[in-house]
């Protein structure tokens, strides 16, 4: 079995905002990437702590990096 790549590497256990398709949005820590289902997944803020959440990418509109700490999240320009 060959070693796989890590998706969105700068990213991994840091904080993220993904927004989807209809402009909901989510913010949390990015801890994981399943291969199989391209399914990401996070621990969203403000939940219980073993609570993952699964997104698929397809319902993703945009990914882009937030601090967890203050819910600063950068946007793109």
């Amino acid at each position: 079995m060959g070693k796989l790549e890590i998706f969105m590497k700068g990213y991994l256990n840091g904080g993220i905002k993904i927004t989807f398709l209809d402009n909901l949005f989510v913010i949390g820590a990015y801890i994981n990437y399943d291969y199989n289902n391209n399914v990401i997944v996070i621990l969203p803020m403000g939940g219980p702590v073993d609570r993952e959440l699964f997104i698929p990418l397809s319902a993703i509109k945009t990914i882009g990096p937030c601090s967890i700490n203050t819910y600063d999240c950068l946007e793109d320009d």
